[in-house]
């Protein structure tokens, strides 16, 4: 992936993602999308596709398929679902703390990013208020909260 930002990514040399930290961890190795929604019931890939093109309505997003997670990326990750039986558990890096009924949990990592954990049931909780969210989470991949372009 091409860097947007700061600086260039640095690779990591056995399974090639692109990351903003220097050997920063990671799942190393390639997988597949499909095995992650095995055990989902339909309406969960559904979900996640419906997340994935609202995310994509604010611009490119590499799609990072894991062991046990799919992580959404522009310049840094900002976004992370991991498909359950009838759900999407997932978290959104924030720029700043939002303590609103939808998260379940906030993590402070620095004083510009905040990790919200959330979990979807419906397509119906991809609200007008969640796309506010997640166009915020997209600018934090892109480090624009960081002041760069």
């Amino acid at each position: 992936m091409a860097s947007s930002g700061p600086g260039p990514l640095w690779t990591c040399p056995k399974c090639g993602e692109g990351f903003t930290t220097r050997n920063q961890w990671h799942s190393c190795g390639k997988f597949e999308l499909e095995p992650l929604f095995a055990r989902c019931e339909p309406s969960v890939r559904q979900l996640f596709d419906r997340f994935l093109a609202l995310a994509r309505e604010n611009g490119p997003v590499e799609v990072i398929p894991q062991k046990s997670r799919i992580a959404l990326q522009v310049r840094m990750r900002f976004a992370a679902l991991m498909p359950q039986k009838r759900a999407l558990k997932g978290h959104l890096v924030l720029g700043r703390r939002h303590d609103l009924p939808r998260f379940e949990k906030v993590e402070t990592y620095s004083p510009r990013n905040y990790l919200h954990v959330f979990r979807l049931a419906s397509e119906d909780e991809l609200d007008a208020e969640f796309k506010a969210l997640l166009k915020e989470a997209y600018d934090v991949g892109r480090q624009r909260h960081l002041g760069t372009a």
